[in-house]
């Protein structure tokens, strides 16, 4: 069968294009692996391709929730599996493409089923975020889970949550739950690398593109997102680039502080997504510059598996 074509990479890395360059050379079609660009809400600030930029390729799984919907790792999985299997019944090659390193994991070395956490336990963890702060949800995970909590790189409330949550309101831990797994797409079936340009080119291109996306309709599209009222702990709201909008619309910093913010958070983000396709299994197959992807792209060519 054709394998299953997996790119992944930090925010600003090229991926999109490059994807698009693969699935055209392949006789392919493009699933989204970006947990934020499946919102419907959120395409600009999302980076998430345009209709023109899609062109004539079909695209899947991108702006397909509204963001009033906590989507997750589980939900895409359940999503994206009779996709592949769809478009590789039609002899077409499935591209997926995206920075979320958890889909990647979860795709090519499988997730546990976990049964559903209390919401009263759920809401407890938030508030003790809420009260105490990060370093105290952290020690928590620690405390319940040192596995799973040495896996989460730098502050994400989010996993730091689900860590807590699973902990307390299941039988076992998060990382025994994480044991027991089996593959959508076992490794052997797919070819897997992650864009990673150097430093200085990347971070010029978040920078640059922020700016493109405020000049192309994202302070309007964060005004749309903000006047629907929706619960601040949603993971749409969570999105780097626009909460940082949030405390200028507040008046509490002024446009050239939020933009600012908005690029070193989006910075400091592709900082740890570079090192999670580096060091978190499975290690994707990176490629650092045009030679490599040139080379990635026609060791695919015509391969079966």
């Amino acid at each position: 069968m054709r394998p299953v074509i997996c790119i992944a990479g930090p925010t600003a890395s090229g991926k999109s294009a490059y994807a698009l360059d693969i699935a055209r050379t392949l006789g392919g079609e493009i699933i989204n692996a970006d947990a934020l660009q499946v919102y419907s809400d959120l395409q600009i600030l999302s980076a998430r391709p345009t209709q023109g930029e899609m062109g004539d390729i079909p695209h899947h799984l991108f702006g397909h929730v509204p963001g009033t919907v906590r989507y997750s790792t589980g939900q895409w999985l359940r999503d994206v599996e009779p996709l592949i299997l769809d478009v590789l019944a039609r002899g077409k090659t499935p591209v997926l493409v995206g920075g979320t390193g958890l889909y990647f994991r979860a795709l090519l070395q499988g997730m546990a089923d976990i049964p559903a956490v209390p919401p009263a336990i759920s809401r407890a963890s938030q508030a003790m975020l809420d009260t105490d702060g990060i370093q105290a949800l952290r020690h928590e995970a620690e405390r319940l889970d040192p596995i799973a909590a040495e896996r989460v790189l730098g502050n994400d409330p989010q996993r730091l949550l689900r860590i807590v949550d699973v902990a307390t309101g299941t039988d076992q831990p998060l990382s025994a739950w994480q044991a027991e797994t089996h593959p959508v797409v076992p490794l052997r079936f797919a070819r897997y690398c992650a864009l990673t340009p150097p430093r200085e080119a990347l971070y010029a291109r978040i920078n640059t593109r922020y700016d493109a996306m405020l000049r192309g309709g994202g302070f309007e599209e964060a005004k749309a997102i903000f006047a629907k009222g929706l619960d601040e702990t949603l993971p749409v709201m969570k999105a780097i680039g626009l909460r940082q909008l949030r405390s200028y619309f507040s008046g509490l910093t002024s446009l050239d502080e939020a933009i600012e913010t908005a690029k070193r958070e989006s910075r400091r983000f592709a900082k740890r997504q570079t090192t999670w396709f580096r060091n978190q299994p499975p290690q994707a197959e990176r490629l650092l510059s045009k030679v490599d992807r040139d080379v990635f792209l026609e060791s695919v060519k015509g391969l079966r598996l």
